[in-house]
């Protein structure tokens, strides 16, 4: 992903005094654009988005701007070009709420739930973002005043990949709900010549993609002199003709030897422009499908085929069950019966376990549920007035440096305890994120000691009668982690080292290498902790008691060892009562 036009990041687009800039040009990425629609009745406002998505592109693509001048207009482009990801939607155009009428227009009247809308307006009170976001289904809501060239670029991108996302989900069900609909007939064919040549067809419409690949379906079969030849025993389309032929005489060389080789290993093999699938029976052997197309077959359609292979090698198995079961005495027909009643009995059982399994996992999916909202409902309630207070902060900071040079240490306890709740509200939503499996690392390449000296710094500011030391010169300068977790980490390790220890006593910053790791260490001089709760300390919700009379959810050192534990780490502890605890995190480089 390439971002040009650095200098716009920060410039707010639409705001009062919109600064032009001169981007250098860069060599454009040859896949095909994205399309944006962009549905807003002035001019300028189209003109400066195409200006800056100019700049940018996201996996190999560019940006396209497919503009809209009204919400009437916008209802013709969408009849045209329904399959556009991303619509940056105004409020206020023709009417006051020609832009909210567009969203219903599009979600309810066109059944388009897979376009992420993105409301960009310039009258935030005309449409309040939290009444807009509850009564209308879109996906972000973006103040004109607030918005620059980073925040438009991080929003498009976020929908963006949403949006492949849905179509990906869409795209995989109707595969799985052709592999149903494809393979329940082919349960009730019985003689094995008819079942392969269904198979065949059945094949073709799991990858349908408007026109029927041609397949080939292929089994070594006995000459009757003791030789054996491979032979056409289906085909569709190109192949329909070779049904009966030897391989060699329908295939190119290559293509048949491909053929044998997978008769032969009987591994499936998936190439951009074909497809050999092996299918094998317990009595009679190995058939191989060879499928063709002119569009090339995608990832999803690979393991849309291999779960299909999957699925109906049971069709294969019924097939010479039922063949054998034809030869063998009707003596056996009474131990099948009573087999089949106990089968039905415990697929009876089954069912009612399965039931009350399902029962328990909704009501405990609910609370999950329950609890999650109330997470994010918390957090957005609390980062509000936080970012409030730092703005406010930040203000009154650039007016102190003019006016009261002395304000601005207070300024920065402001700005440090800000941080510091932040980090709070940031340490519960990662331990949600953790326990729902829901947390994805974001590595990139850090600078370790500059990174462990920005998680410190607030604590200086926010305990200017605290010392703390740092000796980081054998600590590796690069390395390739998640920054935001990983300075999580380190926040609350150092918060719990001035949590636990007295005042005014020192906290120690170390680091150094260990072969292929990074090693940090956190060292107070506090409490300490005892000797047998050290095996619980990473437990969830474990307190210790020497955290008596010290505010804490018991969450932090959990957090910590799992965010390590998903960066291929470790984490360690040494303490000693009344002399101090050492928290020792290994990372690899």
């Amino acid at each position: 992903m390439t971002q040009a036009g650095a200098g716009l990041d920060d410039d707010l687009l639409f705001g009062p005094e919109d600064a032009a800039a001169t981007v250098a040009f860069l060599q454009r990425p040859s896949g095909p654009p994205w399309p944006v629609l962009v549905v807003d009745d002035d001019p300028q406002v189209h003109a400066m988005t195409a200006v800056l998505l100019r700049d940018f592109d996201f996996d190999g693509r560019p940006f396209e701007v497919v503009s809209a001048l009204s919400a009437e207009e916008a209802k013709a482009v969408l009849a045209l070009r329904p399959d556009i990801p991303v619509a940056l939607l105004d409020v206020v155009m023709e009417t006051e709420d020609a832009g909210l009428k567009l969203v219903r227009h599009i979600r309810e009247e066109m059944g388009n739930r897979r376009m992420r809308i993105i409301l960009r307006t310039g009258q935030p009170g005309q449409a309040p973002e939290r009444d807009v976001i509850v009564d209308y289904d879109i996906n972000d809501y973006k103040a004109k005043s607030e918005l620059t060239a980073q925040r438009l670029f991080t929003a498009l991108v976020s929908a963006l990949r949403a949006w492949r996302d849905i179509v990906t989900i869409e795209r995989n069900r109707q595969g799985l709900e052709r592999i149903i609909s494809a393979s329940a007939p082919l349960f009730e064919i019985r003689p094995m010549r008819a079942f392969v040549e269904q198979l065949a067809e059945q094949i073709a419409r799991v990858v349908d993609h408007g026109s029927l690949p041609a397949v080939l379906a292929c089994r070594s079969i006995d000459r009757g002199d003791g030789c054996r030849t491979i032979t056409v025993v289906a085909g569709l389309g190109a192949f329909a003709r070779g049904v009966g032929m030897e391989m060699s005489d329908v295939l190119p060389a290559d293509a048949a030897r491909e053929v044998a080789d997978t008769l032969e290993t009987q591994r499936n093999r998936y190439h951009e422009d074909r497809c050999v699938l092996a299918f094998r029976t317990r009595e009679h052997g190995v058939t191989v499908f060879r499928l063709e197309r002119a569009e090339p077959y995608t990832p999803d359609e690979h393991r849309l085929l291999e779960l299909f292979c999957n699925r109906v090698a049971i069709g294969f198995d019924n097939v010479c069950l039922y063949e054998e079961l034809v030869a063998l005495n009707r003596s056996l027909e009474q131990r099948v019966e009573e087999r089949t009643v106990e089968l039905a009995a415990n697929q009876k059982a089954l069912i009612l376990t399965k039931e009350r399994v399902e029962r328990v996992l909704k009501r405990e999916l609910h609370a999950r549920d329950q609890q999650r909202q109330f997470l994010g409902m918390v957090s957005h309630e609390f980062r509000t007035p936080l970012a409030i207070i730092d703005s406010a902060a930040q203000l009154l900071a650039v007016r102190a440096e003019r006016i009261e040079p002395e304000m601005l240490e207070r300024l920065a306890v402001i700005r440090g305890s800000v941080q510091r709740l932040t980090g709070l509200i940031d340490a519960h939503l990662t331990d949600e994120r953790l326990q729902s499996n829901a947390l994805v690392l974001e590595r990139a390449e850090v600078n370790l000691p500059e990174l462990i000296g920005n998680a410190v710094r607030p604590f200086r500011v926010a305990y200017p009668d605290r010392e703390f030391k740092m000796s980081l010169d054998e600590l590796p300068r690069w390395a390739e982690i998640d920054a935001n977790l990983i300075a999580l980490v380190l926040s609350n390790l150092v918060n719990n080292a001035v949590k636990y220890s007295g005042p005014g006593g020192p906290i120690h910053l170390h680091g150094h290498t260990d072969g292929a790791l990074a090693v940090i260490e956190v060292t107070d001089c506090g409490r300490g902790i005892p000797e047998s709760e050290l095996p619980r300390l990473f437990e969830r919700f474990f307190r210790g008691s020497s955290a008596s009379g010290v505010p804490g959810t018991g969450i932090g050192l959990h957090t910590v060892q799992q965010i390590v534990l998903l960066h291929g780490g470790a984490v360690a502890v040494e303490s000693e009562l009344g002399r101090g605890s050492t928290f020792r995190v290994l990372l690899p480089v």
